[in-house]
C-alpha cells in the first residue's frame, strides 16, 4: 500500500508550487533537488533549440529493423512497432541494440517493466539512456495507478500525494484502495523516496539529451520530469522550445495536454478525480522472445 504512495510523492511538491503561485498559499514549499539540475535544463534547452533533429534510426549502431520500428512509432502504430522489434530480436538475439529497440517499443506500448528487462545496466547510447530514465519513472507511475504510455502530468494518485504532503493524511483516491493512513515518518520517507527517483531519472534524461541535443523524445521527458521536480521555470522554457518540433509526432496530443495542464492545472485536477480506463496495449503473441 505504501509503495503506491512512494511512486508519486515528488509531484506533490511541483503541484503545490503551481497552486502557491496561483493562489498565494500560506506556506512556501521548498523543493529539494540537486542544485545542478536547473542549470543543466537551461543549457539543454539552448542546445536543443540550436541542434538539428536527431533520429535514433540514424545511429551507426542501430539494428537493421530500426527504420521500420521508428516508422511504426512515428505513425503511432505501436503494435506494429512491437512486432517488428520482437522479430528483430528473434533474428539477432546476440545484438544488444535489438534489445534496446525492443525496450523502446515496449515503452510505447505502456510496458515499462518489460522494457527495463531489455536494457543494459549501464546504458551507453542516447536512446538506451533515455529509455532507462523513461521506463524507470513510468514503472513507478503505473505502480500508482496510471495506465497510459505518457500519463497526465496530474494523475488520480497525484491528488493523494498532494494530500499526503500537505499534512492532512494520506487518504484519497489511490487505485485499488479505500483509506490509506501513514505515519509522519512514513509520509516523509515516501516523499523523499520519489524525490530521489525523479531527480535520478531527470539527470539520466539530461545525459541522453546532452549526448544527442536534438533528441525530441529525451527533451520532452526532461520537460515533464522538471515539472515533477518543481523546476517550473526551466520546464516551461523547454516546453516552449519543444513546441515547434512536436507537430505531427505521435505524442503531440499528450504534449499539448501537458502544456495546458502546466498553464492551468484546474481541468487536470478535475479529470484526475475519475478512475482511469484500463490500458488496451498488448504485447505481440507471435513470438516467445520475452516469455
Amino acid at each position: 500500500m505504501i509503495w503506491l504512495v512512494l511512486a508519486l510523492s515528488m509531484f506533490a511538491a511541483a503541484f503545490i508550487g503551481i497552486a502557491w503561485a496561483r493562489h498565494r498559499a500560506r506556506r512556501e514549499v521548498i523543493v529539494v533537488v540537486p542544485t545542478d539540475l536547473a542549470p543543466r535544463i537551461e543549457a539543454a534547452t539552448r542546445a536543443f533549440a540550436d541542434a538539428p533533429p536527431w533520429q535514433p534510426a540514424g545511429d551507426a549502431n542501430a539494428p537493421e529493423a530500426a527504420a521500420a520500428i521508428e516508422a511504426a512509432l512515428i505513425a503511432n502504430d505501436r503494435r506494429r512497432a512491437l512486432e517488428a522489434a520482437e522479430s528483430a530480436l528473434a533474428a539477432s538475439p546476440d545484438n544488444p541494440a535489438a534489445n534496446i529497440w525492443l525496450a523502446w517499443a515496449l515503452c510505447a506500448n505502456g510496458q515499462p517493466t518489460a522494457a527495463l528487462a531489455q536494457l543494459p545496466a549501464s546504458p551507453t547510447s542516447p536512446l538506451a539512456t533515455y529509455l532507462r530514465a523513461r521506463a524507470e519513472h513510468l514503472q513507478f507511475e503505473h505502480a500508482a495507478g496510471a495506465t497510459e504510455p505518457v500519463p497526465s502530468l496530474i494523475t488520480t494518485a497525484d491528488l493523494a500525494v498532494v494530500t499526503l504532503a500537505s499534512g492532512r493524511g494520506a487518504a484519497t483516491w489511490l487505485k485499488g484502495t479505500s483509506e490509506v493512513q501513514l505515519s509522519s515518518a512514513q509520509a516523509r520517507a515516501a516523499i523523499a523516496e520519489h524525490r530521489a527517483l525523479t531527480a535520478r531519472c531527470l539527470a539520466r534524461a539530461l545525459d541522453a539529451l546532452a549526448a544527442a541535443p536534438g533528441f525530441a523524445d529525451a527533451a520532452y521527458l526532461v520537460a515533464r520530469l522538471a515539472v515533477k521536480a518543481g523546476l517550473l521555470a526551466p520546464a516551461r522554457a523547454l516546453f516552449d522550445a519543444l513546441a515547434p518540433r512536436m507537430q505531427g509526432r505521435p505524442d503531440a496530443d499528450a504534449f499539448e495536454r501537458d502544456r495546458k495542464d502546466l498553464a492551468d492545472p484546474a481541468t487536470a485536477v478535475a479529470a484526475a478525480k475519475t478512475q482511469p480506463l484500463p490500458s488496451t496495449a498488448k504485447r505481440s503473441r507471435s513470438l516467445k522472445v520475452l516469455s
